[in-house]
């Protein structure tokens, strides 16, 4: 397998938030080679578990759910219509609050499947320097605000009702969920997640509810 060094360097990230369901609310593809972009086919609204046809892998993203689990690592593959994509993923708690949700960063690790196995196997070993590649490619990806966004975003600007939504997608929750729980339609949800992006000068809602875990917001940190 001839593999050029800018694929290894450059791995496709595919962020995926899910909510305590496991229905996708939030996708956000970091991408590597232009041919491994969308590759994999994640959408907001679908259930993640369509996409997860291994039990274990389905029982390791209920645990880290239910918060049984804190950390959950495994390899999947993709496919697509002409070529199976392997995924290492690594999925993590949006908050130590069950019912919040959780991340999961898919790494493209298609390059790295030993030369001469069949395309239906799944991959056995993996070069180390070429992990140690990809990890620091999907740190690097996570430390971007610090070069991009503002360090402390405003949360004072959001009016009580665009802070009430922040919380909700730190919850994880899709924006149908938000619609029926605050009881307006899903048109003004949609504004309301797009000025607080705006507002805070975040690129995604992925990013958002990892602001608001990392803050630890509440909805008693907001002045009303």
């Amino acid at each position: 397998m001839n593999v050029q060094r800018t694929d290894l360097r450059e791995p496709a990230v595919h962020v995926v938030l899910i909510d305590s369901r496991g229905t996708i609310t939030g996708v956000q593809t970091h991408s590597g080679p232009s041919n491994r972009r969308n590759a994999v086919g994640y959408a907001a609204g679908d259930s993640y578990f369509d996409h997860c046809a291994d039990e274990a892998n389905r029982a390791d993203i209920q645990a880290l759910l239910k918060r049984k689990r804190t950390l959950i690592s495994f390899v999947t593959s993709s496919p697509s219509s002409r070529v199976k994509h392997w995924l290492a993923v690594l999925g993590i708690p949006v908050s130590p609050d069950a019912g919040t949700g959780a991340v999961l960063m898919h790494v493209d690790i298609t390059p790295w499947v030993t030369e001469g196995k069949q395309n239906t196997d799944a991959p056995i070993t993996l070069n180390p320097e070429l992990l140690q590649d990809t990890v620091s490619t999907l740190v690097g990806h996570f430390a971007e605000p610090q070069r991009n966004y503002q360090p402390q975003p405003d949360i004072e600007s959001l009016s009580p009702r665009q802070y009430e939504v922040l919380l909700l997608v730190g919850a994880g929750k899709s924006n149908l969920e938000i619609s029926e729980e605050l009881e307006c339609s899903l048109n003004t949800v949609k504004r309301h997640v797009t000025a607080v992006l705006q507002k805070l000068h975040l690129p995604n809602r992925t990013r958002a509810a990892m602001l608001v875990n990392q803050l630890n917001l509440r909805p008693t940190n907001h002045r009303r």
